[in-house]
């Protein structure tokens, strides 16, 4: 898979993100989690309001990107 087209899947997940308001984890290179809902987003910035502040991610730190998951009562 070709850097554009990894962009390119990256910009449509963070995009149904934001207009769903849904929360997503981002994964840093470093391995740092950041979850929140995009509020925002560029071709080289992701702005996420966290829990505890408004983060802005740069795209080339973020190594793989999953929707935050809700618990499934009793299991």
């Amino acid at each position: 898979m070709s850097a554009r087209q990894h962009r390119s899947d990256q910009d449509q997940i963070i995009e149904k993100a934001r207009k769903k308001a849904s929360r997503l984890t981002l994964y840093l290179k470093n391995g740092v989690p950041v979850r929140g809902k995009v509020v925002a987003h560029d071709s080289h910035t992701v702005y996420v309001i966290t829990d505890k502040s408004p983060t802005l991610v740069f795209k080339h730190s973020i190594s793989s990107v999953f929707p935050v998951r809700h618990p499934i009562p009793g299991k």
